[in-house]
């Protein structure tokens, strides 16, 4: 049984089953006549939150923070979870996920019937055995194929959504209207209001204190400490703040293709800490033929591309009794990926397009989203890293959480406090690991191929260095697998046997698209391009048909 939780109410009769192992992580779930509450993940500021109320239980804790706060409770959580509150006296249910949406909960009203469920197949499910139709989100498969994922709230199922970041909604259970609330939003109008200097001197706190929260829990768990690595900059500055902090980190782990910058940058790193390290090589690509797996996992939301080798590298990993994936995702992102301009504006294609071909059939959807949004940072922290990014998490999920400092609420709130012009082109953050984390700059940066230690070699890297390197393997010396972490499109061109699974798999399920002969023609077209990655966006179609809809 998938985990999570399932709810419906009809006639004013409200049905829930908690799936969620009671005695595993952070899961409760609470019941009396007046009221039902469960929480399933980590929370990972609990131990923080147990300490200032001077309790020692975790339930008693929750129904001391409702008693107080109804369901404003949540906004005193931290970390990997999802919920529901039941109040049977108010007639109210109030079903909420965590700050940044990594962990989904979907919802949906037909009739009189209102489902709400962690698992969008499971409601799919439910639906089916209630004899509803579904029909296919046509405008959020165009969404898929032209970005990369389904924007915003939406799903590939019609009429069904999903509850965003910081979010919660509330159903009122005699009239069954359903709305939506904000708990949680790391954007405020007013900058941060200090110097540079004293930025980075915050920034080191706050990131030590996140870093602290998340290596306390497998403390608190019992479990051994496993952190990701590569050679970026994001998981290798979680990585060395732990050891700054003195936890005992058990082992690395890195997966990549064999001697690519990610394995020799990252081995070396481990190296010299003398710490285990598990290498997991993707050579030869043969996980992409989960199609089906990873459909499963994304459950149609994003291309399953985006975790396949998440998948493969989970399938392989030897270490265990760990207690969570420590990485550092979208570190990137928030301190400078997403500013296109060293001032704030508003939302444009920067960073959002992935298959340009379908941006017609979504460009005025797009703008009127875009519209909504008063920054580009605000758009694209939803749209790429909650919506499309958090794929890699979300497959690890199956073995444990995975967490990043960089995620945090007290992250996130500082980081886009930043003034723009300071985060443009990373340069707070290389100035910030430079200062208070200088044994980061001294390996090389696998985005650049030179070491961050001075904001001009981003420059040099960006533009001369990593494409001349990229040029060298794939044009003289014949080994694009050299240039890349993963080189899906070398992988499916030296293997027949990938060749012909992709084209049975395409073959074999066109028939789904029969009633959308306009959406049949165009993977039909789209599939016969020679780019792999436009094959599999025709491939992840039928793909969500098959897991879904029936002709």
């Amino acid at each position: 049984m998938t985990p999570g939780f399932s709810i419906k109410i009809v006639n004013n009769i409200v049905e829930i089953h908690c799936h969620m192992n009671t005695e595993a992580n952070d899961n409760l779930c609470i019941k009396n006549d007046d009221l039902e509450i469960a929480i399933e993940g980590l929370v990972l500021n609990k131990k923080k939150l147990l300490t200032d109320f001077a309790l020692s239980d975790f339930k008693t804790l929750i129904l001391e923070l409702y008693h107080h706060k109804k369901e404003n409770f949540i906004k005193e959580l931290d970390g990997e979870f999802r919920g529901y509150v039941w109040n049977k006296k108010d007639h109210k249910v109030v079903v909420f996920t965590n700050p940044t949406a990594t962990q989904r909960v979907f919802y949906t009203k037909f009739g009189n019937k209102i489902w709400i469920d962690s698992s969008l197949i499971r409601l799919a499910e439910g639906l089916k055995s209630e004899k509803i139709k579904l029909h296919p989100n046509i405008k959020a498969l165009y969404q898929l194929l032209c970005v990369g994922n389904i924007l915003e709230n939406e799903c590939p199922i019609q009429d069904v959504y999903k509850i965003s970041d910081g979010r919660c909604i509330s159903i009122d259970i005699e009239n069954q209207n359903i709305s939506e609330h904000c708990y949680y939003s790391p954007f405020s109008e007013n900058y941060y209001n200090k110097s540079f200097e004293k930025g980075l001197l915050d920034m080191h706190e706050i990131f030590g204190r996140s870093v602290e929260m998340e290596y306390e829990k497998d403390l608190e768990l019992q479990k051994k400490s496993l952190a990701l690595l590569s050679g970026g900059l994001d998981s290798r500055v979680g990585m060395m703040y732990a050891l700054q902090k003195g936890f005992d980190i058990e082992n690395i782990l890195c997966f990549s293709q064999s001697r690519y910058w990610d394995h020799k940058i990252s081995e070396q790193i481990a190296k010299d800490y003398r710490l285990h390290y598990e290498f997991i090589p993707l050579d030869g690509g043969e996980f992409l033929n989960k199609i089906d797996q990873l459909t499963k996992i994304s459950e149609g939301c994003g291309l399953y591309t985006g975790g396949v080798h998440v998948q493969y590298a989970l399938d392989k990993l030897k270490y265990e009794n760990f207690g969570v994936f420590h990485s550092g995702q979208i570190g990137d992102g928030i301190l400078g990926g997403f500013n296109s301009e060293p001032h704030r504006k508003k939302p444009s294609f920067f960073k959002i397009i992935f298959n340009d071909a379908f941006l017609p059939k979504v460009e005025a959807d797009l703008k009127n989203i875009m519209g909504k949004y008063e920054t580009e940072e605000a758009f694209l922290l939803k749209n790429i890293a909650y919506n499309r990014t958090v794929l890699g998490a979300q497959v690890q999920q199956q073995k444990a959480y995975q967490t990043s400092p960089f995620m945090s609420k007290e992250m996130l709130n500082f980081s886009f406090s930043l003034k723009e012009d300071w985060k443009y082109k990373h340069r707070f953050y290389l100035e910030w690991i430079k200062t208070y984390c200088p044994e980061a700059t001294e390996y090389r940066w696998e985005r650049t191929l030179l070491k961050p230690d001075a904001a001009w070699k981003t420059k040099i890297g960006d533009q001369f260095l990593k494409p001349i390197f990229k040029k060298i393997n794939e044009k003289i010396l014949n080994s694009p697998q050299k240039s890349s972490m993963y080189p899906y499109a070398y992988y499916f061109e030296k293997s027949e046997i990938l060749q012909s699974y992709y084209q049975n798999y395409f073959s074999e399920n066109l028939w789904r698209l029969e009633n959308y002969p306009e959406l049949k023609t165009e993977m039909e077209v789209l599939f016969s391009s020679e780019n792999f990655f436009h094959k599999c966006q025709a491939v992840n179609v039928l793909a969500i048909f098959k897991l879904y809809f029936q002709p």
